[in-house]
């Protein structure tokens, strides 16, 4: 859909609820705006209160029923959170991923061990993103920069009834700076770093009349890389150029009651690469024999003529360019905080921040290491009050395209490599219309979503030996759509009890079409043939590769499932609050793009929870102390979760892949506490803990697997849940005091996660048993804690900021993602979070 078709469905949206609400005699502004500018009510020295929009209106966080913690700008400026992934830092029960095989701005979202551990093109996510009421349909471009933000918050559980697309596991909610009415203001922002960090950012707004505003931010950062590579010219992960930058404008008439905002944006990024961290090496592998082979022809200690018995009597030689790196043990590619004792000794780097993900295939498109991302958006928020009822207009268009590439052993190696290409658009139509009658407050609406787009993905295995299978070619476009109508109704009881209700339909539609084609790299006279559909290991009909192959593989499904929510709340006194509830959500089901080996499906079902919470929260001490606590137990059908593998195909080719499938039950429980305290005037201590019990139901996932020429059935109930912590945990302190002529804040933060599994595999065939079970703790992400401290300095007059930051600063080692194929490729990797900066900001503001 082109820019102006969008404009021209905008208009046609707006234009309807404008002319009723010319009928309405009040004005009001939109639950978003009122959160942005709640005055607080507490006392000078105590805690201020908190609005938040988590039920899609403003309300005080301490009277909803709702686990979910509140961040404000000042708030996400004092945390140092610059984007989503910072957010795990913040929030109890988030577990966030970032990078691996996916590109840099991708995010994989847990809540409570609810989670799609790769969410690409064709499969969704347990955790929606909201933006300013607007849902992200692909976390590829979740990874979203905080730029002039109003408000973040983090919503546990099911929250399927008013955020409608598939929020499992919960919920982000975004909320950007609205352009403020008879306000001249802005700021202009200068900031350095190390690794050579520039970063620049300015905002301003500026009123056009009583009735008219309009605010403009942008930002530009660049940066080296953290992760040096000595097979790279540039270090892995330096930031070539981030561009991004919103315009929005603010209409709210006088003469009738509507509020109306329009933002636009435009984001550009390019990276040099995520980086590779090798976490074990299987020495019966592809990877490890083959290396052995060519480092003996390189080092002179085999000739190149010898030939090889157990590769059928391939000559030595023909290996001899497959690995590039330096002679010496392949576990010398091992990173330092996986190696033994003994393997230290050889390793060629001790800083875990190495890397030597580097293809030498001879296509640039693989072998120049990079993440790209293009997106821009147009949205259009109205609010219409007309007395007792409210109506609002929620219209959104998004547009990427994003493209990343990796090295997938980290040994300087050719075992593997590819380059993935994702373009995505959407568009979105929610309809709201919100009152109160009586004792009985009520929303109710209806949503409609449709996104399309194709993902292409070019894979090969086992460069520069003869044996390359010269990879795929997967290609796939896709049309998604999805249709809901909600209601919810509050009725309270007495002025101390309320009921809650709400119930959601929806209706998802799913279509793909896979053109892919085999080869990617084609030897001499080698034909490319079909991978899926009718035409499927023959040669294409147009003898093309994709997308002009002529192979189709076309194939549709339709998902319908409620979401509901049912609760009931007790205000015991002024500052204390309990509340109890049940949900249920979905999360639509799908098919695979890639390469599926028998037994599995190419599609997968839907995944559906349900849940029970209760809350406790309250004010003490003349609202010098707050304290939230919520507990939880949820049951999960059909997982959706995703597996990465290498296969035999028809033709005796080994070829990679991953793709989703359904894996049985999922029981969880647990509970969250969040605390903040003002012990003294100036001092603010925000804490929170929260404990994750998540298993699978015993006997809930069996799986039939080929065993030699047998099949056999196996029990994986018993294997942890991914990206589950047991533990998370954040401190944060901060004083305030008045020194000379400005204000001095000091702030520090400590967040804690506890160790967690990105892939597990319970194997019937007790020959792999070993090797499986190092695989599976080489996917095991350990336990780490960061540190961050910031001191802020602020002149009264001019208003001028200075601040000195720091994260991670005991450089703590930290990993993000995994890709595990220990028993397939011959290596499991970890990928790299940031190691230690710092660096300085001035901030002038008017």
């Amino acid at each position: 859909m082109r820019i102006s078709t969008y404009n021209r469905i905008l208009l046609a949206t707006v234009a309807p609820v404008a002319a009723l609400a010319i009928t309405g005699t009040a004005h009001a502004q939109a639950a978003t705006q009122a959160a942005q500018d709640a005055a607080s009510s507490a006392p000078e020295s105590g805690l201020a209160d908190i609005v938040v929009t988590a039920r899609r209106t403003g309300e005080n966080l301490q009277v909803v029923p709702v686990a979910v913690t509140a961040l404000s700008a000042a708030t996400l400026e004092q945390r140092q959170v610059t984007q989503v992934t910072d957010l795990m830092r913040t929030a109890p029960s988030l577990s966030i991923g970032t990078g691996g095989t996916g590109p840099a701005s991708i995010v994989y979202l847990a809540i409570r061990g609810q989670a799609q551990n790769s969410p690409n093109s064709f499969s969704d996510a347990a955790v929606g993103i909201y933006i300013d009421g607007v849902y992200v349909g692909r976390p590829i471009v979740g990874n979203l920069g905080f730029l002039d933000p109003a408000s973040a918050e983090v919503l546990r559980g099911p929250q399927g009834t008013l955020f409608g697309r598939n929020t499992t596991g919960g919920a982000l909610n975004l909320t950007t700076t609205q352009p403020k009415l008879n306000t001249t203001e802005g700021y202009m922002k200068v900031g350095f770093g190390n690794y050579s960090q520039v970063v620049t950012e300015g905002v301003v707004n500026v009123p056009l009349g009583d009735e008219l505003a309009v605010r403009f931010a942008g930002r530009y950062n660049k940066r080296d890389g953290y992760y040096p590579n000595p097979f790279e010219a540039t270090p892995n992960g330096a930031i070539k150029g981030e561009y991004y930058g919103r315009g929005a404008l603010k209409w709210a008439p006088s003469s009738i009651p509507l509020t109306l905002n329009v933002v636009g944006d435009y984001t550009h990024y390019r990276d040099s690469g995520n980086p590779t961290a090798v976490s074990a090496i299987n020495p019966a592998g592809p990877l490890a024999s083959f290396y052995g082979i060519s480092q003996a022809v390189r080092s002179g200690a085999l000739p190149g003529s010898t030939p090889i018995p157990a590769l059928g009597g391939l000559l030595a030689g023909t290996f001899a360019n497959f690995s590039q790196g330096p002679l010496g043990p392949v576990t010398q590619y091992l990173n330092p905080e996986f190696a033994t004792d003994a393997q230290k000794a050889t390793l060629l780097s001790q800083d875990w921040r190495t890397s030597y993900g580097s293809p030498r295939t001879g296509v640039p498109a693989l072998d120049n290491s990079f993440n790209f991302n293009e997106a821009y958006s147009l949205t259009g928020n109205l609010a219409v009050d007309l007395g007792d009822v409210t109506v609002k207009s929620i219209t959104g268009y998004r547009h990427s395209n994003t493209l990343d590439n990796l090295d997938l052993s980290g040994t300087g190696t050719g075992v593997g490599a590819f380059l993935s290409i994702y373009r995505q658009h959407q568009f979105s139509e929610e309809l709201q219309v919100s009152g109160k009658t009586g004792n009985l407050q009520y929303i109710f609406g209806g949503i409609y979503f449709r996104e399309a787009g194709d993902e292409n993905s070019k894979s090969a295995i086992f460069f520069n030996t003869p044996i390359a299978t010269g990879g795929d070619n997967t290609f796939a476009s896709f049309v998604s759509t999805s249709k809901g109508l909600f209601a919810q109704l509050y009725y309270n009881v007495t002025d101390t009890v309320r009921l809650t209700g709400g119930i959601r339909y929806t209706w998802d539609t799913r279509q793909i079409d896979r053109q892919g084609t085999t080869p990617f790299l084609p030897r001499p006279g080698q034909p490319f043939t079909c991978q899926a559909g009718p035409n499927a290991g023959k040669p294409t009909p147009t003898g093309l590769a994709q997308p002009n192959s002529g192979c189709h593989n076309a194939e549709s499904a339709s998902f319908r499932y409620p979401a509901w929510t049912a609760g009931v709340d007790f205000k015991i006194s002024p500052d204390v609050f309990l509340y109890a509830k049940t949900s249920g959500a979905s999360n639509s089901g799908g098919f695979n793009a890639r390469p599926v080996p028998p037994p599995y499906s190419s599609s997968f079902k839907p995944e559906s929870v349900r849940d029970v919470e209760a809350g406790f929260k309250g004010e003490f001490f003349d609202r010098h102390l707050r304290t939230n606590l919520a507990v939880f137990h949820a049951w999960q059908n059909n997982v959706q979760r995703i597996i990465n593998a290498t296969f035999v195909d028809s033709t005796n080719t080994t070829r990679l892949t991953q793709f989703v499938t359904n894996a049985g039950k999922a029981r969880t429980y647990g509970f969250e506490f969040e605390g903040t305290v003002v012990p003294w005037t100036g001092m603010e201590v925000g804490t929170s803990v929260a404990y994750l019990h998540a298993k699978y139901a015993a006997g809930s996932r069996f799986e039939s697997q080929i065993v030699g020429a047998a099949t056999v059935v196996v029990d994986r109930s018993g294997e942890p849940i991914t990206q589950a912590p047991k533990w998370t945990a954040n401190v944060s302190l901060t004083q305030t005091l008045d020194v000379g002529s400005g204000e001095l804040k000091l702030h520090g933060d400590y967040s804690y996660i506890s160790s967690r599994y990105y892939d597990f595999f319970t194997t019937g065939n007790p020959a792999q048993a070993a090797a499986v079970a190092i695989a599976n703790e080489a996917s095991r992400v350990r336990a780490y804690g960061l540190l961050n401290l910031q001191a802020t300095y602020t002149f009264k007059d001019p208003a001028i900021e200075v601040t000195v930051w720091g994260k991670n600063v005991a450089n703590k080692a930290n990993f993000t993602n995994v890709f595990n194929s220990y028993t397939g490729l011959g290596a499991t990797v970890q990928y790299q979070g940031a190691p230690r900066t710092y660096g300085a900001t001035v901030k002038y503001s008017f």
